[in-house]
């Protein structure tokens, strides 16, 4: 039996503009993808925080997201918390890239 899960297709390069966000969700469960200047990158769909808001809609500047909601701040090409480095790393998941398309790698 393979075990192996496959990459989760999310769209084309070009669906996603430099310096922005987008949800997105496999199964239920919510993933911000994000494309910088350094590439794509994939965390978990919410903070931690109370309100468990949404990181699509956090705000972005360089290489750091600020949660709508609580205000903390992340890193988000490693996950590790900025602003309160007592709070948990978001969960990183790997992006690959190929021919254009871009996959989620669960």
């Amino acid at each position: 039996m393979n075990t192996e899960v496959e990459p989760v297709h999310i769209g084309q390069e070009d669906d996603i503009d430099v310096g922005s966000v987008e949800n997105f969700e496999h199964e239920e469960i919510d993933y911000a993808i994000f494309r910088l200047e350094s590439g794509f990158f994939a965390i978990q769909g919410h903070c931690h925080c109370e309100d468990q808001a949404f990181l699509s809609e956090s705000n972005v500047e360089g290489e750091e997201l600020e949660c709508a909601s609580c205000g903390n701040t992340y890193s988000i090409v490693s996950g590790d918390p900025i602003s309160d480095l007592e709070l948990p790393s978001l969960k990183m998941y790997d992006i690959i890239e190929e021919e254009g398309e871009i996959y989620l790698n669960l």
